[in-house]
C-alpha cells in the first residue's frame, strides 16, 4: 500500500512539473508603447509602436523590420493583397501617401514618397499574377523640376519602376487597368488606352469613358471593360490591336457585377441587384442595411456581347458558389438552393434542389457532389439534381457546422445541433452516432477531427474525444475568464480568406476559371494552395508557400484562455488525452494576444511597451 502511495506521489510531482508556468522565451521591447499587434498570414506579427511599424518572424531573438515612417498607423489603414505577402499601406486621416510592404523581408517595395509622387497617389491597383501595382498621380521624373500627371507600373517582386505612362491631367485612371503580354490597358475618364509597356508609347485608344474594370483574355486575346453606372452594368468588348469596338452596341446588365468568367461558349457574367421594395433615398438607405437582394446571371456572345439567354435561371437570392462545368453552369444561393443550366440556357434539372440556407460547402466526392447547409447534407447526382441515395440528412437549423472525411472507415462525419452524423459516401446510409454535443459554456463544437484514439471535437473552451462508434471518451472544459478579458486568437492558415486562397490558386490555374474542387483534408489542401506560391518566381512567395504546406506545430495541442491560479492565462491540453500539459500566465486582466499555431509561438502584449513570445511546444 505505501509503495502505491509513493508511486502515485512520484506521478504527481512529476505532473505538477508538467504545468508550471513558463518563462517567456524572447522579449521585444520599444521606447513608445504597444498600440496594436496583429499575426499575418505570412507568419510575421506585425505591432505599430511609439517608434515604428514593426515585424517579428517566429523564433526570432530580434525585431525582424523597423519602419520608422510608419509609426503611426492605425489597423485601419492596413489592406493585406490577398494570395501575397504584400501589405498596402493606405491613406487615411493625417496619412497622404501610400507604401507597399513585403510582410516576409520587411522591405517597403514601394512608397509614394520616396518615388515623388506630389502628395500621394490618387488611386492604386494591385494586379495578378503578374505581381504588378499600377498607381495614378502627379509624378516628378528624374532631372525635372515640375509634376507630370502620370500613371506608374510598378514590379512588386522587386520593387522596381517599370515605367510612368504620361497622362493628361483631365484624363485620369477611372478603375482597375489589365496587363496582356506587353500591353498596358488603362482605363480613363475620356477614353481607354492601350500602352506598350516595353517603350511605353500608345499603342490606341478606345472611345469608352469612365470603365472602372478592364479584363483580358490572355488565351483568345480579347479586352473586356466594365463600367459601373449606378447600381447597373455596362460591358464593351474593344479589339486588343487598334481598340475598334468589337459589339455593335454595348452590353446593359442589371446589378453590379460580383462574378466574371471566360467560357469556351461565351462569357459568364453574375451581378447582385440589391433591393428593397423601396425607392429614392430610402430605398438606397435600406438596401444598405438589409444586404439582401438577387443574384442575375448572363451569358454573353462573345462576338456579338448579346444576351445568349432568352431568360435568366431564377437565383431567388444571392448567389455565393458557382462553378463553370463541362456541360453547363452550378451555383448555389445563400438563402438555400442548387441549380445547373446549360450553356444554351436551359435548366439541366428538372427543378432546382432545395438545400436551406447557408451553404457552406460543395465538393466532389466519388458518388456525386456533396453539399453542406445549415439545416441539411447530401450527395446529389450531376446529371439529375437529384439526390445519389434518395434522401437528405436533415437536422435542426445550426450556425455551426463542420465536416471531415474518416478515410479509414470510408465515412463523412458531420457536427450540427443534432449530435454528430456518420454518412456512408457509397449507399448513402447516415446514422446519428451522438446526440447532441454537452459542451458548456453554451458553445458549440467548431471543429471535428479524426485523431488515432477517436473523434475530436473542439470550441473555444471545450474539447471532448468520442470512440468511433460515438460514445464519450474524455470531456474537458474551462471556464472563460469573462467577456472582458476575452483575447482573439487569429489561427495561422486558418485566418486565410477563402479569397486569398482562391487567388492562390488562380496562379497556377489561370485567372478566370473556376471549377468544383474535391472534398479535401485540411492538408492537402493546404498543398494544393502552396503549389500555386511555389510557381512565383520569389522568395517572399517560396517562403509563403513552406508556410501553408507546413504541419502545424499545435496539431496535437489546445490553447485555452482561462482563468489559471497565478491569473488569466493560456492553458495547454492534450488533444488525445484531454489533459493540461502546460500553462502560461499572462499576469493581465484584459490579455492581448496572438497565436501562432504553425510555428507554436504566442505573442503577448505585457508592460504596455514589450510584446513576449512564448514557445507553445514546450
Amino acid at each position: 500500500m505505501n509503495s502505491v502511495k509513493q508511486l502515485l506521489l512520484t506521478f504527481a510531482l512529476f505532473f505538477c512539473g508538467l504545468i508550471t508556468a513558463q518563462n517567456a522565451d524572447y522579449n521585444y521591447t520599444f521606447d513608445g508603447q504597444v498600440k496594436w499587434m496583429l499575426l499575418t498570414d505570412t507568419g510575421t506579427l506585425l505591432a505599430s509602436t511609439g517608434e515604428a511599424l514593426v515585424g517579428i518572424k517566429p523564433n526570432s531573438s530580434e525585431v525582424s523590420f523597423k519602419i520608422d515612417r510608419l509609426k503611426k498607423v492605425k489597423e485601419e489603414n492596413l489592406e493585406f493583397v490577398p494570395g501575397t505577402p504584400y501589405l498596402i499601406i493606405k491613406p487615411k486621416g493625417m496619412m497622404t501617401h501610400t507604401s507597399v510592404v513585403d510582410l516576409i523581408t520587411g522591405k517597403m517595395v514601394f512608397d509614394s514618397k520616396k518615388e515623388k509622387w506630389q502628395g500621394g497617389v490618387t488611386s492604386r491597383h494591385f494586379i495578378t499574377p503578374e505581381m504588378k501595382l499600377v498607381v495614378n498621380g502627379m509624378h516628378k521624373e528624374e532631372g525635372l523640376g515640375q509634376y507630370k500627371a502620370g500613371v506608374g507600373l510598378y514590379d512588386m517582386l522587386d520593387g522596381k519602376l517599370i515605367r510612368v505612362f504620361e497622362r493628361k491631367s483631365g484624363n485620369p485612371m477611372s478603375g482597375k487597368p489589365d496587363i496582356m503580354d506587353d500591353d498596358i490597358i488603362i482605363p480613363g475618364v475620356k477614353n481607354i488606352t492601350c500602352y506598350s509597356i516595353s517603350s511605353g508609347a500608345v499603342k490606341w485608344e478606345a472611345g469608352v469613358k469612365n470603365a472602372t474594370r478592364i479584363i483580358s483574355n490572355e488565351d483568345t486575346k480579347e479586352i473586356y471593360a466594365f463600367r459601373t453606372k449606378g447600381t447597373n452594368t455596362v460591358v464593351y468588348k474593344v479589339n486588343a490591336s487598334n481598340g475598334a469596338s468589337m459589339w455593335v452596341k454595348e452590353n446593359k446588365l442589371k446589378g453590379v457585377i460580383s462574378r466574371i468568367n471566360f467560357t469556351e461558349h461565351g462569357l459568364a457574367i453574375v451581378t447582385n441587384i440589391v433591393n428593397s421594395g423601396k425607392k429614392g433615398l430610402a430605398g438606397k438607405i435600406a438596401n444598405k442595411m438589409k444586404g439582401s437582394g438577387t443574384s442575375k446571371v448572363y451569358l454573353l456572345d462573345l462576338n456579338t456581347g448579346v444576351d445568349l439567354w432568352e431568360k435568366s435561371p431564377k437565383t431567388k437570392g444571392i448567389i455565393s458558389h458557382f462553378y463553370i462545368e463541362d456541360d453547363g453552369i452550378l451555383f448555389g444561393v445563400a438563402t438555400g438552393g442548387i441549380n445547373k443550366v446549360g450553356f444554351d440556357g436551359t435548366p439541366l434539372w428538372k427543378k432546382p434542389l432545395k438545400t436551406g440556407p447557408g451553404i457552406q460547402i460543395m465538393a466532389r466526392v466519388n458518388k456525386g457532389v456533396l453539399y453542406i447547409s445549415q439545416t441539411s447534407t447530401d450527395i446529389i447526382d450531376m446529371q439529375t439534381g437529384e439526390s445519389v441515395f434518395g434522401k437528405a440528412v436533415k437536422y435542426k437549423n445550426s450556425k455551426t457546422v463542420t465536416s471531415t472525411y474518416d478515410e479509414n472507415r470510408d465515412r463523412f462525419l458531420l457536427s450540427c445541433k443534432d449530435g454528430i452524423y456518420e454518412i456512408d459516401g457509397n449507399n448513402g446510409e447516415y446514422n446519428l452516432i451522438t446526440k447532441k454535443v454537452n459542451f458548456e459554456g453554451k458553445e458549440d463544437p467548431t471543429s471535428i477531427s479524426v485523431r488515432q484514439g477517436g473523434i475530436l471535437l473542439t470550441s473555444d473552451q471545450n474539447l471532448t474525444m468520442l470512440d468511433f462508434q460515438g460514445g464519450e471518451k474524455w470531456h474537458t472544459y474551462y471556464k472563460a475568464p469573462g467577456i472582458s478579458t476575452v483575447g482573439k486568437i487569429f489561427m495561422g492558415a486558418l485566418a486565410v480568406s477563402s479569397f486569398a486562397l482562391a487567388n492562390a490558386s488562380a496562379y497556377q490555374a489561370g485567372a478566370n476559371k473556376v471549377a468544383l474542387g474535391a472534398y479535401h483534408s485540411e492538408t492537402r489542401r493546404m498543398e494544393s494552395y502552396q503549389e500555386g506560391f511555389g510557381n512565383i518566381a520569389s522568395a517572399s512567395f517560396k517562403a509563403l508557400g513552406k508556410r501553408f504546406k507546413a504541419t502545424k506545430a499545435t496539431e496535437n495541442s489546445s490553447f485555452i484562455l482561462t482563468k489559471l491560479e497565478g491569473g488569466v492565462g493560456l492553458a495547454k491540453v492534450d488533444k488525445d488525452s484531454g489533459q493540461k500539459v502546460n500553462e502560461i500566465v499572462l499576469n493581465e486582466k484584459k490579455p492581448v494576444y496572438e497565436v501562432d499555431d504553425i510555428e507554436g509561438i504566442l505573442y503577448f502584449k505585457s508592460k504596455g511597451n514589450t510584446i513576449s513570445a512564448y514557445n507553445l511546444n514546450k
